[in-house]
């Protein structure tokens, strides 16, 4: 199963809104994403599937889904669906993303580095590093672009890394937690907690297909 990370979605991380319309023909593998989907279906039928079980689509039909939760779509029959995705800090950014700061390139070096080493050591001044800036001011441009710090940024990417792995595969919590860069298991799945609000076994029993 795929987990869809908010930056493949989102081109602007300052307001994180998104939608498509999709034409479905054939299943849709069960997958999972970090952010709220708003899905209504504007033609044909199929059978939505999630942790809930399964339910019948037809024109009208609308299925709401929350962070982490996992879903798939099968039996389509012309089905099309308009898909909307609204990132999970979306309400406290909309009265403020006007006034925001453009994305600097610096901050979308840094997400792109954090997002393909994730297991690395990061630290601010590494990172920092890594793009050219002073420590505090790519704090002060994340702040701008992202409403989050860097390391905060990490911390979140690595939450729903884990969270893919844990519905995707069988591996066991510690070996998922070394992979995205938590090394110790209690700190691996403090952190986890403290992103989604359960513990990774939770987790995996309440969205594992």
């Amino acid at each position: 199963m795929h987990k869809i990370l908010s930056s493949e979605v989102f081109p602007d991380e300052r307001l994180p809104v998104a939608e498509e319309l999709l034409s479905l023909t054939a299943d849709v593998a069960p997958h999972s994403h970090a952010f709220f989907e708003i899905a209504v279906v504007v033609a044909g039928t199929g059978v939505h599937l999630s942790a809930d079980g399964s339910r019948p689509l037809t024109a009208g039909s609308v299925v709401v889904l929350r962070p982490g939760q996992w879903h798939g779509y099968s039996e389509c029959a012309g089905l099309v669906v308009r898909n909307a995705y609204l990132g999970t800090d979306i309400f406290g950014l909309l009265s403020g993303a006007t006034e925001r700061a453009a994305a600097h390139p610096a901050v979308q070096h840094a997400m792109r580095l954090l997002e393909t080493d994730l297991a690395s050591a990061w630290t601010l001044d590494r990172l920092a590093a890594a793009v050219n800036l002073a420590p505090g001011y790519l704090v002060r441009l994340f702040g701008r672009s992202a409403s989050v710090s860097p390391m905060a940024y990490l911390q979140r990417i690595r939450a729903e890394r884990a969270a893919g792995l844990l519905i995707e595969t069988e591996l066991p919590i510690a070996t998922i937690g070394a992979l995205v860069g938590w090394p110790d298991p209690s700190h691996a799945t403090r952190r986890f907690r403290a992103h989604f609000g359960l513990s990774p076994t939770r987790y995996r029993e309440a969205f594992r297909p």
